[in-house]
């Protein structure tokens, strides 16, 4: 909604509940992306994340005590993605483009011969 926005949902995340302190890693994407899907989260990020920009890092902050990953009990650190569409503000100077959506009929003839091309029916 706001440049920004997504920073502080994830650093509303982190800090909404307890439990939720022991979150290492946050992806924040629109609400075009079915967050349930894990292929549609990843082409966000492959497409609507640079790196530098869009990640935030904490450091030294509480993290899960069984989380053996952490340098020391209780202290590690933590990520969050921004897999928006950037608005002016963060840092995007050209303009965002729509995303590229193959046309429905290119779709249909893929789908119906799959298979003729050595995979699996994906409406199995």
């Amino acid at each position: 909604q706001y440049p920004g926005h997504a920073r502080r949902i994830m650093m509303g995340v982190w800090s909404y509940l307890r439990q939720f302190t022991y979150t290492k890693f946050v992806i924040v994407t629109d609400d075009d992306i079915d967050v349930r899907d894990w292929g549609a989260v990843i082409w966000a990020v492959s497409t609507r994340v640079d790196p530098a920009r869009d990640t935030v890092l904490v450091d030294r902050t509480p993290i899960d005590y069984l989380d053996f990953s952490s340098p020391e009990p209780n202290l590690g650190s933590k990520m969050g993605i921004d897999a928006t569409r950037k608005m002016p503000g963060e840092g995007q100077v050209r303009p965002w483009p729509d995303d590229i959506r193959m046309a429905d009929d290119i779709v249909r003839r893929v789908t119906e011969r799959w298979t003729d091309y050595g995979f699996a029916d994906p409406r199995a």
